[in-house]
């Protein structure tokens, strides 16, 4: 039962097969909703009101990454599955994690930061060409060379210090956005690529997710390799619970610096 090649060996009578057809469709539809929402609605809201990005970026994110939850659950019904949690867990691959699982996903974590971190210039590079440019309004500390620009207590435009309705959006956002994300590629995607793919179905998975990001065009080169390389070793262990713990702690530096901040704790 141990072993990922005979997980969840009756998981896949109910899905069709996903080709690159299907795959491009499920890509594109997303892609235009977050590109109108980061390139339009939000600079749009803060113009019409004069709020600080982080006011409109708090009312985008969490709503976009709920809808690739609800879009996940929601194929899973079409599909004519249970409301059981086993039956979900099943489909979804949300196994236990093995020793190995652990493994694996500590040896993905480091190397995608390595990469991360090493490839960390390119942002930089990418934003010098208008193609891979951020919005104007965009503010420094979440363009390239957001790093550097950050100033202690202050995000996107706002000072932090007692805000806490902040904290609990950006960690409600950071939940929705974990969840949500890898529900929806690893968990609902993935294995009906596999039916159509079988071996190389973690290459267009990957590219799916990593080009998902065209919103913050000067970073694909950071988070493409990364997300080629989770989408192969979620496909080899058949686990999606090892992309959800890595994604999750990739992302929570700035959920503990928001909270902190939050607290009068700057950073």
């Amino acid at each position: 039962m141990n072993d990922p090649g005979k997980r969840n060996m009756n998981s896949t009578a109910k899905m069709k097969p996903l080709g690159l057809s299907g795959t491009l469709i499920l890509f594109i539809i997303p892609v235009a909703i977050l590109y109108w929402a980061h390139y339009f609605l939000i600079p749009g809201f803060i113009t019409k009101t004069g709020f600080p990005y982080l006011a409109g970026y708090l009312i985008v994110w969490p709503i976009t990454m709920a809808l690739f939850l609800i879009a996940a659950l929601v194929g899973y019904k079409l599909e004519g599955n249970t409301n059981q949690w086993s039956s979900l867990a099943s489909r979804f691959r949300l196994t236990r994690m093995t020793g190995r699982d652990w493994l694996w996903t500590l040896g993905l974590l480091i190397l995608s930061m390595a990469l991360y971190f090493g490839l960390g210039s390119s942002s930089q590079w990418l934003a010098q060409m208008p193609i891979f440019a951020p919005h104007p309004l965009v503010p420094a500390d979440f363009g390239p060379g957001a790093a550097a620009a950050r100033m202690p207590g202050v995000l996107m435009g706002m000072p932090l210090a007692g805000k806490w309705w902040v904290a609990v959006i950006f960690v409600a956002g950071w939940l929705l956005n974990i969840f949500g994300e890898e529900f929806w590629f690893r968990g609902y995607i993935l294995p009906r690529q596999e039916l159509a793919m079988v071996a190389r179905a973690w290459i267009a998975n990957g590219l799916m997710f990593g080009f998902n990001h065209i919103w913050q065009p000067w970073n694909l080169l950071l988070i493409v390799p990364s997300a080629l390389l989770g989408a192969y070793v979620v496909q080899r262990r058949r686990n999606t619970w090892i992309l959800i713990v890595m994604h999750g702690l990739m992302n929570l530096s700035l959920v503990i610096v928001v909270v902190l901040n939050v607290a009068g704790i700057n950073i």
